[in-house]
């Protein structure tokens, strides 16, 4: 089994948490994640006072199933960490056929689209539209 590193060189990820002692490198993104989710939560704690750690399930988006299939239970086993009990990796929302994402410019303002048509109107059309196997919007 290889090895999983937990840095990458910062030509490639220059707005990373350098790695202390090499600023050549940093801090892989998902471990970085890791460190806040539970840093927040009050680790390092009791394994009996755990403030609902784990998760009994991850929601995911489908592009990013590797990570938390992989990367992120390796890092959990590392820290002696339990690991989510269930993985939802679900399908994306589009716009033109493309994800939507906040870095392409294209997605749509959830309280906009609410207050025009009502929230059970965007329920109905979430659930109908939407799901776990097909990518869903226009």
């Amino acid at each position: 089994m290889a090895d999983l590193s937990i840095s990458r060189p910062h030509s490639r990820l220059d707005w990373g948490v350098e790695v202390p002692g090499d600023p050549e490198q940093t801090v892989y993104v998902w471990l970085d994640a890791l460190i806040n989710y539970l840093t927040v939560i009050g680790y390092p704690w009791s394994h009996e006072n755990m403030n609902g750690w784990p998760a009994d399930i991850h929601i995911i988006g489908k592009d990013i199933l590797r990570f938390h299939a992989i990367f992120w239970p390796a890092f959990l086993m590392a820290a002696n960490l339990p690991l989510p009990q269930k993985i939802l990796a679900h399908s994306h929302w589009t716009m033109e056929k493309k994800k939507m994402s906040k870095s392409r410019g294209n997605v749509v303002d959830p309280i906009k689209v609410i207050n025009d048509y009502g929230v059970d109107t965007i329920r109905y059309y979430l659930m109908r539209d939407g799901g776990v196997t097909d990518d869903g919007g226009k």
